[in-house]
């Protein structure tokens, strides 16, 4: 059989690829924010979850208000710890780091940019404080604003908005005000936003089709904005909080998007 010729002398071949891997290895660090309400807090069981599935990344780490922690140091988990995974399996070479700040039960307006008290008070968040501006302050406190690629905002939040009529109503813009910000303050017109369909029961949620159709809206009219299916992903009792398995698949929903338009 004829030997496989090549363009380059094989001394060369190998130091070309030597110095890809190292260029690779020496790439800056991505940083993917989370935030949201409380199924981003999460409210899986780590109890709950097997051996394997507590194995985390080498090459990630999250980073909440208290600090750097482990994927599975509390009591509970969210989406984080299967999109570290997956993220960590298809970019082995980077280093990831996840950013998350989420409080529960808290509406756009507690997220606004321009953050107002009065306004936060109508969908009982004043005492929240200003959620965006706590992200930013999170960021800067890290060190994070330089050196590193921002690879994307996820974003799960919107049942307490579908609790109101008049932020139900607002939802569109109030979304596209944030996604708008996020851009502008992390210096990336282009930043992928993935979030997932707010999808509680409409019984006690009665603003509910509002909302899902403003984030429809959003993903159809607001470039390299991308809207996650949440449907089939189990439950608590509560009809609202996702459960250790619809948490571990949202994660995995979360990546897949990401990756699929990176």
């Amino acid at each position: 059989m004829k030997a496989l010729s090549w363009s380059r002398p094989l001394g060369v071949v190998a130091a070309l690829l030597l110095s890809a891997s190292a260029s690779a290895q020496n790439a800056e660090p991505i940083v993917f924010v989370l935030a949201g309400q409380s199924n981003m807090v999460g409210q899986g069981v780590i109890a709950e979850l097997s051996a394997d599935e507590r194995v985390g990344p080498t090459n990630a780490t999250l980073h909440l208000e208290t600090g750097e922690v482990g994927l599975f140091d509390g009591e509970r988990f969210g989406p984080e710890v299967t999109l570290a995974r997956r993220l960590a399996d298809a970019l082995p070479a980077r280093e990831l780091i996840f950013v998350k700040h989420a409080r529960g039960g808290t509406s756009l307006l507690a997220w606004a940019p321009e953050w107002s008290e009065a306004r936060a008070e109508i969908t009982g968040n004043a005492a929240a404080g200003p959620m965006y501006q706590q992200l930013l302050e999170l960021i800067d406190a890290l060190g994070f604003r330089e050196g590193v690629e921002f690879g994307a905002i996820f974003w799960m939040q919107g049942e307490r908005d579908a609790l109101f009529p008049g932020p139900a109503a607002e939802y569109f813009d109030n979304l596209r005000t944030l996604v708008t910000a996020f851009r502008r303050d992390l210096t990336d017109p282009d930043l992928p936003f993935v979030f997932g369909l707010a999808n509680p029961s409409p019984e006690r949620y009665t603003e509910l089709a509002v909302v899902q159709t403003a984030q429809r809206h959003a993903a159809a009219e607001i470039a390299g904005v991308h809207l996650v299916d949440t449907a089939g992903l189990t439950k608590h009792d509560d009809g609202v909080h996702y459960d250790a398995g619809g948490i571990l698949e949202l994660g995995r929903r979360f990546a897949e998007t990401y990756l699929a338009v990176r």
